[in-house]
């Protein structure tokens, strides 16, 4: 991983985290097509690192999901699985990452979660923060992925979102208990932009050295 990058990371989660900040500075998000094998990713990535497991489509999502989660163990960095709990369970995953959809048409599944899970969820606009944040304080995510905040290959064409965006949603976050975590686009050549931002973690598939 770029020492940039890794640098700025671990800057903003000092600042903006904390010494008790449930989101570690790194998180490594698998994608189908831009990470079909995550493996070599998740052996290059510091300790201070999480990983987010979103093959949805892999025809052997349980196997490799398991064998990314005993990858993850042996490096002693989190493991989530996106979007399935009873995955989560079966692989003895620290927690679950929740796409955006699931606030706004299934907000129940985030009181379905175990106790101890380890919890993020995707977000791209301010309204959506606030929909977390009226979560009960037990239910809330531990984490929000704040996206995009630069112009992405996953989304391409897309706007990203405005940096007085990213401000408010940052903000909101941390006032509700949620770690801001920046996700989209983010390179060693832009990292630098978000210097001055709240967010307290950065995110992303591989993190393009570009």
């Amino acid at each position: 991983m770029d020492d940039t990058l890794l640098k700025q990371a671990r800057q903003l989660n000092l600042r903006n985290g904390g010494p008790n900040c449930p989101i570690p500075p790194i998180i490594l998000l698998t994608d189908d097509l831009r990470l079909p094998d995550p493996a070599p990713a998740i052996r290059s990535l510091p300790r201070d690192s999480m990983v987010i497991f979103r093959q949805y489509n892999h025809p052997q999502r349980a196997r490799l999901g398991a064998d990314l989660r005993s990858l993850c163990r042996a490096k002693g960095i989190p493991f989530l699985v996106a979007n399935d709990i009873a995955l989560a369970l079966k692989l003895d995953a620290d927690g679950i990452h929740l796409p955006e959809y699931r606030i706004l048409t299934t907000p129940d599944v985030y009181c379905q979660i175990p106790s101890g899970f380890l919890i993020t969820s995707a977000c791209h606009n301010v309204a959506t923060v606030r929909r977390l944040g009226i979560l009960p304080r037990q239910y809330r995510p531990d984490g929000v992925l704040i996206s995009p905040v630069f112009p992405t290959q996953s989304h391409p064409g897309a706007n990203p979102l405005s940096f007085s965006d990213i401000l408010t949603m940052a903000s909101m976050c941390k006032h509700h208990g949620m770690a801001p975590i920046g996700l989209g686009g983010i390179n060693k050549k832009n990292v630098g932009n978000l210097r001055s931002s709240p967010l307290a973690s950065l995110a992303g598939i591989g993190f393009s050295a570009s």
